[in-house]
């Protein structure tokens, strides 16, 4: 008996209120020049077929061949086909897309993660095949697993602390419904179904995306949960547009870009940022200060609006023909800010163009850990600038502090891991791990930091034998009278774990209202930098270093 046919769909959801005739970009919407042709599609009432061709260009490979074969063919190009048929199923619509016409939609008219709430339904956790998730800091994460056949969701090493869901693929536990599902914000799924199938099709993914099944296996999702109220998206952008226009002015603003999905940088990239007269000026990849300073270059004085529907990245591969529009500016922002006061205040991300609100007890959660974290002052506000100027401050300042940063060890069978134990010891056996936390670099890596060091020195001994010749040498340097080496445990002995402790030292501008803190996911990324130095059995400790509120008014400038 031969094997029934599979066919690969790909949909999307409209949402709420949305037509057909506002889901396309503003070049392909009905009534303009690049307007895809409309034709029925028989059998469903109500269903619609846009088809058409969405590019036709010559290929950018054919000049360079024209110089010594100037008779080529007139007829070679690089074009792409695409068409939509946008179906009812009950008070919904939704569209199965063919080919290219996906550069065609206006992305804002659909659903976000409909595909991923679709899929998380379907398939358990047992039964996943892909999984991508990203974990937003100063510096976002973002990492795909596949694994070589159905796995439980433990073998995809999920941080269920940290990490947001953005695209799932498995094979659903009814395969009546399926034999396969993939989705993020489109949902592509591998079925038996005809063209003549087409509204069952739609009717039982609208009815698979309406259930809640996902909250008995991937419930950690909902600790961010996308934000639908008009109302408040228009306040968050407004708290963004206020942090990139401090940018502009020089001020520091924890406002930074990332692509807003994993991205192959083996195919080479090129990009433009445009939308505002940029002029199409190159670069090989995103950075807020290539932005800041292109709306800079080009005067722009527009609003947060006009930033949010017309600016957008344009790239190409090294094989690609044109640059293509990729991603909008705004999809490409991760910002953190917060709305209300007191126990009304909720705090907010944006990640991949949409506005996540953080659950309020995984808020809580988070920041009571933080608040039972020991705080010390060790260092205390700080004219410093930044963390080189500080370390050296403190070299010529602190008797009771030996300066470690830069000295490198390598720990028992590594030959080139050039471990830094701290950035100071001091006679309190602290270990002092600074960081500038308004630099490029994230907060998180400093965690990472103080674990590495701290699991060397309590379980490698070559690691302690190494260190405490270091600080010997160190220590006679200084010639202060104290000798640090003797802090330490000698080669024979092992450490008593609580005689000594990790210090995080972060430096931070003051918020408008004076009081110092954390981004919240520097916080989330900090508590399993302590559960981890807690199972050493190492007490663990934090400072936040006041310096000053802008360089300009530590150097003076009026």
């Amino acid at each position: 008996m031969a094997r029934a046919k599979h066919y690969h769909f790909n949909l999307r959801l409209l949402r709420p209120g949305r037509t057909e005739a506002t889901a396309f970009g503003p070049s392909f919407a009905p009534g303009k020049a690049r307007e895809l042709e409309q034709r029925l599609w028989a059998g469903i009432e109500g269903a619609t077929l846009r088809i058409g061709q969405i590019y036709n260009n010559p290929p950018s490979w054919k000049e360079f061949l024209h110089v010594h074969s100037p008779e080529l063919p007139d007829d070679i190009f690089a074009s792409g086909a695409g068409a939509v048929i946008f179906v009812p199923s009950g008070d919904r619509i939704l569209a199965i897309c063919f080919g290219h016409v996906h550069i065609t939609l206006n992305d804002d008219a659909f659903v976000r993660q409909f595909g991923l709430k679709v899929t998380l339904n379907a398939v358990p956790r047992g039964q996943l095949r892909s999984l991508d998730t990203a974990a937003p800091d100063a510096v976002t994460v973002q990492k795909r697993v596949q694994t070589s056949k159905d796995s439980d969701l433990q073998v995809f090493g999920v941080d269920m602390y940290r990490d947001l869901a953005r695209v799932a693929a498995g094979t659903p536990r009814d395969t009546k419904f399926a034999q396969f599902v993939a989705g993020k914000d489109a949902l592509k799924i591998t079925s038996k179904d005809q063209s003549g199938d087409i509204q069952a099709l739609c009717d039982r993914v609208l009815a698979m995306y309406l259930r809640d099944d996902y909250k008995a296996d991937f419930s950690w999702v909902d600790r961010m949960q996308i934000v639908s109220e008009k109302d408040v998206i228009v306040q968050l952008d407004v708290k963004l547009f206020e942090a990139l226009n401090e940018m502009r002015a020089g001020q520091h603003a924890d406002l930074h870009m990332s692509p807003p999905e994993i991205v192959d940088y083996t195919e080479g990239n090129q990009l433009h940022y445009n939308g505002f007269g940029g002029q199409g000026a190159n670069f090989e990849s995103l950075s807020i200060e290539d932005y800041v300073a292109e709306l800079e270059r080009c005067h722009f004085e527009g609003e947060v609006i006009e930033l949010k529907e017309k600016h957008y990245i344009s790239a190409k591969k090294d094989d690609d023909e044109k640059f293509n529009q990729k991603w909008k500016v705004y999809d490409c922002f991760i910002f953190e800010t917060s709305l209300g006061e007191d126990a009304d205040q909720k705090h907010y991300v944006l990640f991949a163009g949409a506005w996540y609100c953080v659950d309020q007890d995984f808020k809580a959660e988070v920041d009571d850990a933080y608040g039972a974290l020991e705080k010390v002052e060790i260092v205390g506000a700080t004219t410093c600038l930044n963390e080189r100027e500080l370390i050296a401050n403190l070299v010529d300042s602190r008797e009771d502090l030996l300066k470690l940063d830069q000295q490198k060890i390598n720990p028992k069978g590594v030959r080139y891991g050039n471990m830094e134990p701290c950035d100071f010891f001091s006679t309190k056996r602290e270990f002092i791990h600074l960081k500038d936390g308004h630099s490029s670099g994230p907060i998180s890596h400093l965690w990472f930091q103080g674990v590495v060091s701290a699991e060397a020195f309590v379980s490698d001994h070559d690691f302690r034998v190494k260190l405490r010749r270091i600080v010997k040498r160190e220590s006679d340097k200084k010639d202060c009278g104290t000798a640090f080496e003797e802090l330490f445990p000698m080669a024979t002995q092992k450490p008593i774990r609580t005689d000594f402790k990790v210090v995080y030292g972060i430096m931070r501008k003051p918020y408008k209202d004076g009081s110092l803190g954390l981004p919240f996911f520097s916080k989330v990324s900090l508590q399993a930098a302590v559960r981890r130095l807690e199972e050493f059995g190492i007490p663990v400790a934090i400072e936040l270093i006041q310096k000053p509120a802008s360089d300009a008014e530590a150097a003076g400038v009026e």
